[in-house]
């Protein structure tokens, strides 16, 4: 799924995946609080954060929050 997402909307969209398992990642997931998995943070173009939360949980819930991103 990510690399398809990434190959669409790697134009307008940077998409990095988080270890939560080691320290850098568990840092980065604890300072947007996401403490369980999958957690997804959305940053936009000036570094604000836009979305941070659990889930999406399926590929179309993903899928429509990163076009969401890329639109804006």
């Amino acid at each position: 799924m990510w690399p398809a997402l990434q190959a669409e909307c790697g134009a307008t969209v940077q998409l990095i995946q988080v270890d939560r398992d080691s320290d850098a990642g568990r840092k980065f997931s604890e300072s947007y609080r996401i403490n369980y998995q999958p957690g997804f943070v959305v940053l936009d173009a000036a570094g604000k954060v836009t979305y941070a939360a659990l889930g999406p949980y399926t590929p179309d819930e993903v899928r429509t929050l990163v076009e969401k991103a890329a639109a804006n």
